[in-house]
């Protein structure tokens, strides 16, 4: 019996990589959300077979046709980049979003035949830092959405798994974050957290997809580079002064507390491997580096 998914902002970075994992099972159907089904990133799915339909996360109920008859979700909802003094506009919005999308799909049409609901999130820095780093907004407001889905949606939240990834094209955004290539021919990274300190990288666009699918099967050799630690200040160079607020919180609960802040509930890679039989998540290095980002 043939399976349906639905994804949700499906011509983003996760969304057509869950599409493309998708695909290549004959068992699954996918169908994808977006706001412009006529644009080139939705042909291009609807070219290889995904179902596309208009809708708007603005408007919940322009959703519930896409959620109808389907067993499987996936939402993301793309963070605002907004000066400091509205920080609480951009959390507000996108924790409004994902309500819209969780009360589509915990309403009696979508919940009749949904399994499972897979929401794109990140770990929580007041709760795992003690309080110490309270505006990573763009932490938050992940936080706050699962949270909210939660308490207003139990049922839903009974079926609710999360991804939490670590971009490795950041670099493209923050230019100081990119390898800098050095007169012997090797590579430095800069950054301003201590230099042991581990990074989940993830190439969304290729990794995405497998996460989702081994989150739903469940009841990286790495590129070594040299690392030069460095002060915020130099590293957000040129950055706005707000934005900077939020990024140096983000990395100085990331050096103080890890990536997942010690929450014990976050599986690694490793560890779904040896549950989900299908989960192969590619190592990425230097030779095929170039590969994964000439497209995006």
């Amino acid at each position: 019996m043939s399976k349906t998914i639905v994804i949700v902002r499906a011509t983003g970075i996760q969304g057509s990589s869950v599409a493309s994992t998708f695909l290549r099972f004959p068992e699954w159907r996918v169908r994808g959300i977006t706001r412009n089904p006529l644009s080139t990133a939705a042909q291009d799915l609807v070219a290889v077979g995904v179902e596309m339909i208009k809708a708007d996360i603005d408007d919940p109920q322009s959703l519930l046709p896409a959620f109808e008859g389907t067993t499987e979700a996936l939402a993301s909802v793309d963070p605002s980049r907004t000066p400091d003094e509205l920080n609480e506009y951009a959390y507000n919005r996108e924790v409004a979003q994902g309500i819209n999308i969780a009360e589509v799909a915990a309403s009696p049409a979508a919940m009749k035949t949904l399994e499972r609901f897979v929401y794109s999130s990140l770990q929580d820095p007041r709760k795992w830092s003690r309080g110490k780093y309270t505006i990573v907004y763009h932490y938050n407001s992940k936080v706050g959405t699962v949270r909210a889905i939660q308490t207003r949606f139990p049922d839903l939240a009974a079926r609710m798994s999360t991804v939490q990834q670590c971009y490795a094209s950041m670099w493209k955004a923050f230019p100081s974050m990119a390898p800098q290539k050095q007169h012997d021919g090797s590579f430095l990274a800069i950054g301003p957290v201590n230099p042991n300190m581990k990074f989940h990288f993830v190439v969304a666009h290729w990794d995405t997809g497998l996460f989702v699918k081994a989150l739903i099967d469940l009841p990286p050799t790495k590129a070594l580079l040299g690392y030069k630690q460095v002060s915020k200040d130099e590293f957000f160079k040129g950055v706005p002064q707000e934005l900077k607020h939020d990024l140096g919180d983000t990395y100085n609960f990331i050096g103080e507390f890890g990536y997942t802040g010690g929450d014990p509930e976050v599986l690694t890679p490793e560890q779904v491997s040896s549950i989900s039989h299908i989960f192969l998540c590619p190592l990425l290095t230097l030779n095929n580096w170039t590969l994964r980002f000439q497209s995006h």
